[in-house]
């Protein structure tokens, strides 16, 4: 089964500039073009011209440049363009060289073959670090990842919970310190010379240690994790960043809440996670290293 989807023309134009105009790339234009996976009123058609009130059927051509994983897979949230899933720990978002067939996007992949979705092509939308927890979008197929890129990605909002060690000095705050790659080219520094990188904060609960909410208005690799160590208050469980600890083994950061505007039906799609019952105890327990 492929993904199959129809629109109606509004005006006179070209088949390939009026899908450009619906959030389909070029690369997948030219895609459908050489399946012939393009029609307009039930007859295949090129990139020729096409007049209000015709319409336009297209489908996604498979591929199989995706190993697909056939593992846990924990869905928050599903449509027929969309899945909003919860990552674990110790999983990378996206296939890499040491786990070319082992990612969460390999996971998805897996999930939509035992949907019957023949060769599937889904993309990642919201990248997690491999030891943060939480919330991922992904699009099951290259037009939602399109029509997200093309408009609607500005209309997503990202809330992360995090445990930071010790008392921040304000209840809620804005953070802006510029991050770039360190010489190690594994880190992230604060340096006046680094990409923009803005995060706010606000303080949900306060013990020994304190529990946060996080929203990123830019979304710099390591961003949280930087920032409150560059405030003299890492993440529990940060190694990079902090000091490990026992009871947990990966920092102390979730991807809580989501929120996007879908491009397909307009409508508000959110999803939220609990707080995880160890981030309540690493308020108040001493670290143990």
């Amino acid at each position: 089964m492929r993904y199959s989807f129809t629109t109606k023309v509004t005006r006179s134009t070209t088949v390939k500039r009026w899908l450009a105009e619906q959030g389909v790339s070029h690369r997948l234009f030219k895609k459908m073009l050489v399946d012939h996976l393009i029609w307009v009123d039930g007859q295949a058609s090129d990139n020729g011209p096409v007049e209000a009130g015709q319409i336009i059927r297209f489908e996604i051509p498979t591929s199989k440049t995706l190993t697909p994983e056939f593992a846990p897979l924990e869905v928050i949230y599903e449509d027929a363009n969309w899945l909003i899933v919860s990552k674990p720990a110790g999983l990378t978002s996206v296939p890499g060289p040491h786990t070319p067939n082992s990612s969460l996007l390999n996971r998805i992949a897996g999930y939509l073959v035992e949907q019957k979705i023949d060769a599937p092509q889904p993309a990642i939308m919201t990248r997690l670090d491999r030891d943060t927890v939480g919330l991922v979008l992904a699009a099951k197929h290259p037009y939602a990842q399109g029509r997200f890129d093309q408009a609607h990605q500005r209309t997503l909002t990202k809330h992360y919970l995090a445990v930071v060690s010790g008392k921040l000095p304000s209840p809620k705050g804005e953070i802006d310190a510029p991050l770039k790659l360190a010489a190690d080219g594994i880190h992230r520094i604060v340096a006046a010379d680094g990409q923009t990188a803005v995060t706010k904060y606000r303080v949900l609960k306060e013990k020994t240690n304190t529990l946060v909410d996080v929203q990123l208005l830019t979304g710099r690799t390591h961003q949280i994790r930087v920032h409150f160590a560059s405030l003299g208050h890492p993440l529990i469980g940060d190694h990079l960043y902090g000091q490990p600890d026992a009871r947990i083994p990966y920092q102390a950061l979730q991807a809580t809440r989501l929120n996007f505007t879908d491009p397909f039906s307009g409508k508000q799609i959110t999803a939220e996670l609990a707080v995880p019952a160890l981030f309540n105890q690493l308020l108040t327990e001493a670290p143990l290293n």
